[in-house]
């Protein structure tokens, strides 16, 4: 019975390998090539795998798609709603969804690139479905601004249109930015939330200190 589960665990895992796997080749076709052009075999061989055996991890190519665009977006929720649980603060809750969201837009600019530049190929109800979550992700920097203007923490006559400006400013740093510049994806994360709080006339939260000086990097 113990090699039994051993046998199936070690199945689940090897599984759960080849999915992502998959999900990083097809992240890396669809941002070279664009969806259309990506081509599904040329994923299975990237992964090691024959390309009817990608049926046995996905339903359809724009399946694929739909998940590698919402997997981003609810992992991004599912962080920030854990790690602010016990937070009452609306200053901490900020520096917290900044932390979140730069993270990934740092870190992760194939896919961000293919949240905004794949849409039009979804279903219409995967495409709801985004636009939704993108909404929900939205509402939640909105509400921690105006839970802040009406606690007296932060300063702004329009929270809505703020907080919508502060997403653009956020979510377009995976355009320009370059780890091998100025500035560490740690202190760019410092610099933006020093930014993000003197727009909304506040001292930024105790955990989000001043950045340290820029030191000068070697181009890569």
């Amino acid at each position: 019975m113990e090699k039994r589960t051993q046998s199936r665990a070690t199945r689940n895992s090897s599984a759960e390998s080849t999915d992502k796997s998959i999900r990083a080749a097809a992240v890396k076709a669809i941002a070279k090539y664009g969806f259309k052009a990506a081509n599904l075999r040329d994923i299975a061989k990237d992964v090691g795998i024959r390309a009817p055996s990608l049926y046995n991890y996905i339903s359809s190519k724009e399946q694929l798609l739909y998940e590698l665009i919402k997997e981003p977006l609810n992992s991004m929720l599912t962080e920030y709603r854990a790690l602010v649980r016990e937070v009452d603060d609306p200053s901490e809750k900020l520096r917290i969804f900044l932390q979140v969201h730069l993270n990934f837009h740092l870190h992760s600019k194939d896919d961000v690139f293919i949240g905004n530049m794949e849409l039009r190929n979804l279903s219409p109800s995967h495409y709801r479905t985004i636009i939704g979550l993108r909404e929900e992700f939205a509402q939640t920097l909105y509400d921690i601004i105006q839970e802040g203007v009406d606690r007296s923490v932060f300063n702004t006559a329009q929270p809505r249109v703020i907080s919508l400006t502060m997403l653009g400013m956020l979510s377009g740093v995976c355009n320009w930015y370059r780890s091998s510049g100025a500035m560490s994806p740690r202190e760019m994360i410092e610099f933006y939330t020093d930014l993000i709080f003197s727009m909304l006339g506040a001292a930024p939260a105790s955990a989000g200190a001043k950045p340290k000086p820029a030191r000068k990097r070697p181009a890569s």
